[in-house]
């Protein structure tokens, strides 16, 4: 995963960009991105076709996130993750 870092940027230093990054979303009342969240985004969306990044972009892409680049990404993955439910595991929002 983390081998598409530039060699003079490591993971402490991607790992103290997304912590700002979480926390700038936190100051905008976005509470409910967690840092988790955004890294998956990163890996799995963003930089999911490169085999290396450099320094400059690795920054950019993460300060230059959008909370609807985080939002769109999110819904997807709840909607794969629905679809694997069965009937049963909505039964409480369902009504009698």
């Amino acid at each position: 995963m983390n081998e598409k870092l530039d060699y003079k940027f490591g993971k402490y230093d991607l790992d103290f960009l997304i912590k700002l990054k979480a926390h700038e979303f936190r100051k905008q009342k976005i509470d409910n991105i967690s840092e988790k969240e955004i890294r998956n985004y990163l890996f799995n969306i963003k930089w999911k076709s490169q085999k290396s990044l450099p320094m400059c972009d690795i920054i950019d892409d993460v300060m230059n996130l959008q909370f609807s680049e985080i939002f769109d990404y999110l819904s997807i993955q709840a909607v794969k993750e629905a679809s694997t439910l069965d009937l049963a595991a909505f039964q409480e929002f369902i009504s009698k």
